[in-house]
């Protein structure tokens, strides 16, 4: 009976031995076929623009800004925004009524002065005046004219050029300050932007180098050219003034857009350049991986330019490598990997 036991025992023993074994073996397989999902892409080379991004807002090349010259409620208004206007068209007038134009007490000044120039003129005809006395008449009568005329200036707001309205400020019935903008008219064919460029980067700058010209209101982009550089820095923001022109014949652009100018500061040739996203540092070394048959290989690379989503690296990857973009967070050198995408493309 003992000896019984003693064999069952073993043989419970020997089962329990073979099943904790074949556990092992299977966890030990389970490992080694443990793989760690990347997305990759193959290193190649080719040519890069180290681009560079300021900020602004367009006016039209030729642009004025008609703002009031005496304190007065608006009468009309004549025009609309985006409205085309000719030179000298009426765009809005001021009350004539009101007390600061003094528009008709000039009125009545002027014809006083008509009036009597005429009737001077009869007289100086029959002899009946001096030469200097009519000579007085006619120059009192200019006077009252062309004070007439400026009253009348004041109040019948005038475009200066030909263009587009772009930007209506007042209502009618509005009371408008002496130095409020009242309308503004620019040309539209061809536009001009302003911004500011570091004295680290204006040497890259020169008259008739292309720019690229992007607004969120416009689909296309639009080619511009610079058309004047500031020679010194302004002293308060120490940034030279870069002047464009954008030519927009095709009008898709317009005065008052906030637009972002890009300017090629370097063409890059023959280059290697990465994800920034796929370049870690570790050891306070800027390091990627690689994957070489099904395992990761760890590399110290050297950086180049930033190109913004993407980085130069001009040592520690060759053309061809399988770069690891995405996951390289839980690699080390030898663990093994499955490359769910390459190149973008789902495996």
């Amino acid at each position: 009976m003992r000896y019984a036991r003693e064999l069952t025992y073993l043989a419970i023993a020997s089962t329990v031995l073979t099943w904790t074994l074949s556990c092992s073996g299977t966890e030990q397989a389970q490992k080694e076929e443990t793989r760690i999902a990347v997305k990759a892409e193959i290193v190649q080379r080719s040519d890069q623009e180290l681009v560079r991004e300021y900020t602004g807002s367009l006016e039209g090349q030729k642009q004025a800004v008609l703002r009031a010259k005496i304190s007065e409620a608006v009468g009309s208004v004549q025009v609309r925004e985006g409205q085309t206007v000719r030179a000298d068209q009426i765009l809005l007038e001021l009350n004539r009524e009101g007390a600061s134009s003094q528009y008709h007490r000039t009125l009545s000044l002027f014809r006083n002065a008509e009036k009597n120039v005429g009737k001077m003129e009869y007289l100086f005809k029959e002899g009946a005046v001096s030469e200097s006395d009519y000579d007085a008449a006619r120059t009192d009568f200019e006077v009252a004219r062309a004070n007439l005329d400026a009253v009348t200036r004041l109040v019948e707001i005038h475009s200066p050029i030909a263009g587009t309205v772009t930007s209506l400020d007042v209502e009618e019935g509005d009371f408008v300050q002496i130095g409020q903008n009242l309308v503004t008219v620019a040309t539209t064919d061809r536009l001009r932007v302003k911004f500011g460029v570091n004295a680290d980067e204006i040497a890259y700058f020169s008259v008739g180098g292309a720019v690229r010209i992007n607004s969120d209101a416009v689909t296309e982009e639009g080619n511009g050219k610079v058309a004047a550089i500031a020679s010194s820095a302004d002293p308060l923001t120490r940034t030279f003034q870069v002047e464009a022109i954008l030519e927009n014949t095709d009008g898709l652009f317009s005065p008052g857009m906030f637009v972002r100018v890009r300017h090629i500061k370097q063409q890059l040739q023959d280059v290697i350049a990465v994800p920034r996203r796929s370049v870690l540092t570790l050891d306070e070394q800027p390091t990627v991986f690689t994957v070489v048959n099904g395992e990761a290989q760890k590399h110290t690379v050297a950086l180049g330019v930033d190109l913004g989503g993407q980085v130069i690296v001009e040592s520690g990857l060759e053309a061809g490598d399988t770069l690891v973009v995405l996951g390289q967070d839980y690699l080390d050198t030898g663990t093994r990997v499955n490359i769910t995408a390459l190149n973008g493309i789902v495996k």
